[in-house]
C-alpha cells in the first residue's frame, strides 16, 4: 500500500496580506494616539515637539520610500515586510526605553524608515495582475482590512492609556512580536506561486475594462495629478486631527483620554466605510465632481471642528472627515496604480504623497495651536485643502482644452 506524505497547507498571498493590514494598521494607530499621550506625560512635550516628533517620522517614511525604490524592486515583499516588522519593533522598545525625548526622535525615525519597507511593497505585491473594477474591488478588500484595524487602534490607546500612559506601548510592543512571528510563518507556508513584475511600458494581460472605468491616456492617466494632490492635503488635514485635536480636546474641551479615544474610534469606522463602499462601487472612478466636492466638503467640516463645543456634533464632524479622508486616499490609490504595470513603485509614490501631508499638517498644525491658539488652528487647517481644490480646478480646465 502506497503511503503518502502529509502536507502542510500552503497560504495564499491574501491570506497573509489582510491579516498582516490589519493588525499593523492597529498598532500603528494605537502608537499614534498613545504616543500623544506618553510624550505629554512622560517627557513634557510641547505641542510643537508632540508635532515634530510625529512630523520625523512620516519625513523619514517619505524620504525612505522614494531612496528605497531600488530594495523595493529586488527584494521579494514577503521578506520585506518581515524586515519592516523588526525594524519597527526595535524603534518602539527604544522610543519606551528613551529617557528623554532626544532618544525618541532618532527610534522615531527607524520607525519611520521600517515603514517604507512594509506597506509599499505589501499594496504591490497585492494589486499585481488586476485592472479597472477588479482592482477596485481587491484595493476595496485591503483597505476594509486595514482601515478596520485603524478603528480599533485609537479606542485601545484610549481606554489602556487612561491612569498609565505607557501601557498602550507596552501593548503594542507584544503586539509587534506576534506580528513578527505570524509573517515568519506566512513566509515558510505560503505557496510558490510567482510573484512576477512586468517589464517597464508593458500592459498587464487582463480583460478590457468597461469604457467607464477605463484609464484613456487624456483623462484616467493625469487625474492621478488632482488625485495625489488631494491625498497630501487631505493628509495634511489628518495630521491635525490626529496628532493635535486630542491635545486640544483634553485642554480646551476637557476631554478625557477615553472619551478621544471613542471620537477617533468613530472617525476611523467612519473612514473604513467609506472606502470599503467605495471599492465596490465603480461609478466614481475617473468622475470629476466626486473629487472636488469630496475636497470641498472636507474644508467644511474641518472649520466646523473649530467652532463646535458639543460632543455629538464633534463626533459627527469627525465621522465626516474620517469620510473625506477615506474618498481621498480611494481616489490617490486607485487613479494612481490604474494602468501602471510598476505597481510597487506608484504605491510608493501614494505613500510619499500622504506621507508629506501627514508632515505639513503635523508640524504646522502643533505651530499654529502652540502660538496662535484653537481658533487659528482649524482655520488654517481648512485652508490646507485650498490647493487640492484649486489643482482640481486647473486640472478640468486643462482636460476641456
Amino acid at each position: 500500500m502506497r503511503q503518502t506524505s502529509f502536507r502542510r497547507p500552503q497560504l495564499s498571498k491574501a491570506a497573509i496580506i489582510f491579516p498582516a493590514s490589519f493588525w499593523m494598521a492597529m498598532i500603528i494607530n494605537a502608537i499614534n494616539l498613545g504616543l500623544v499621550f506618553y510624550a505629554s506625560n512622560h517627557f513634557q512635550a510641547t505641542p510643537t515637539q508632540i508635532g515634530i516628533l510625529y512630523g520625523v517620522y512620516n519625513l523619514c517614511y517619505m524620504l525612505a520610500c522614494l531612496l528605497f525604490k531600488k530594495v523595493l524592486q529586488r527584494v521579494q515583499p514577503q521578506s520585506c515586510v518581515i524586515i519592516a516588522t523588526c525594524g519597527l519593533l526595535i524603534g518602539l522598545v527604544g522610543i519606551y526605553l528613551s529617557p528623554s525625548l532626544g532618544p525618541a526622535f532618532f527610534f522615531q525615525a527607524i520607525c519611520g524608515l521600517s515603514t517604507a519597507l512594509f506597506w509599499p511593497p505589501l499594496m504591490g505585491w497585492l494589486t499585481e495582475g488586476y485592472e479597472g473594477s477588479r482592482l477596485g474591488r481587491i484595493t476595496g478588500l485591503y483597505n476594509l482590512c486595514w482601515s478596520s484595524g485603524a478603528i480599533i487602534g485609537p479606542l485601545l490607546a484610549g481606554h489602556l492609556g487612561a491612569g498609565d500612559s505607557a501601557r498602550p506601548l507596552r501593548y503594542c510592543i507584544a503586539a509587534y512580536a506576534l506580528l513578527l512571528a505570524f509573517l515568519w510563518f506566512g513566509n515558510r507556508r505560503q505557496d510558490n506561486a510567482p510573484s512576477v513584475k512586468l517589464p517597464p511600458g508593458t500592459r498587464p494581460a487582463t480583460p478590457a475594462a468597461p469604457p467607464a472605468t477605463a484609464a484613456t491616456p487624456g483623462h484616467g492617466t493625469t487625474m492621478r495629478y488632482p488625485c495625489w494632490l488631494g491625498g497630501l492635503c487631505a493628509w495634511a488635514t489628518a495630521g491635525m486631527v490626529l496628532n493635535i485635536y486630542p491635545i486640544f480636546a483634553k485642554t480646551d474641551l476637557g476631554l478625557t483620554e477615553p472619551a478621544i479615544g471613542t471620537l477617533l474610534f468613530v472617525r476611523a469606522l467612519a473612514m473604513t466605510s467609506a472606502m470599503s463602499l467605495m471599492g465596490f462601487v465603480k461609478h466614481w472612478h475617473f468622475n470629476f465632481t466626486q473629487l472636488i466636492g469630496g475636497h470641498l466638503l472636507l474644508a467644511l467640516a474641518v472649520l466646523g471642528l473649530g467652532i463646535s463645543k458639543d460632543m455629538t456634533i464633534n463626533m459627527t464632524l469627525l465621522a465626516t472627515c474620517g469620510i473625506l479622508a477615506g474618498h481621498a486616499y480611494s481616489n490617490s490609490m486607485f487613479h494612481g496604480v490604474s494602468g501602471c504595470p510598476d505597481r510597487t513603485f506608484r504605491m510608493a509614490i501614494h505613500e510619499v504623497v500622504l506621507a508629506t501631508g501627514a508632515v505639513i499638517g503635523s508640524v504646522l498644525s502643533g505651530q499654529i495651536y502652540q502660538h496662535l491658539g484653537s481658533a487659528t488652528l482649524f482655520v488654517c487647517t481648512a485652508l490646507f485643502m485650498l490647493p487640492a481644490i484649486a489643482g482640481d480646478i486647473i486640472w478640468r480646465r486643462t482636460q476641456k482644452h
